[in-house]
């Protein structure tokens, strides 16, 4: 599987350790392939930067991910972008799963799910997505 995690299911993960987002970064990590494109790494580590998320995680632990996302995920280089979510910050993550050819967007921003399918990538909010894998595990 090659899947892309938006911005607030990697922050969820991070900031919640049992969470079912967690859940879905160590499988997606240990298990299939996870994306990530320049745009989209820059934006979670400038929200995790956040002077609300402080309290919960420092700038080591920050450059931590950022050290983990580029050694464990695979980098995509988006060499052509959409306009396809009526939420035009969110077509980042559309130009992720064209370009790097991925099997789910897990999200849970309705400006996304409303899109389900992209093409043949399957767009699914982290329960429902959590729920597939344990079935088929």
């Amino acid at each position: 599987m090659r899947l892309v995690l938006d911005t607030n299911v990697l922050v969820s993960a991070i900031l919640s350790p049992n969470s079912i987002s967690a859940k879905i970064l160590n499988w997606g990590e240990d298990n299939g392939v996870i994306l990530y494109s320049a745009v989209t790494l820059t934006e979670v580590l400038s929200v995790l930067g956040r002077s609300k998320f402080s309290k919960y995680i420092d700038h080591n632990d920050i450059d931590g991910l950022s050290i983990r996302i580029k050694t464990v995920w695979l980098s995509v280089e988006i060499l052509n972008q959409v306009q396809l979510c009526r939420d035009p910050k969110d077509d980042k993550f559309i130009d992720l799963v064209l370009n790097g050819n991925a099997t789910h967007l897990i999200t849970g921003d309705n400006d996304l799910l409303v899109l389900h399918p992209i093409q043949n990538t399957l767009v699914l909010n982290p329960r429902t997505f959590w729920n597939e894998i344990i079935l088929r595990d």
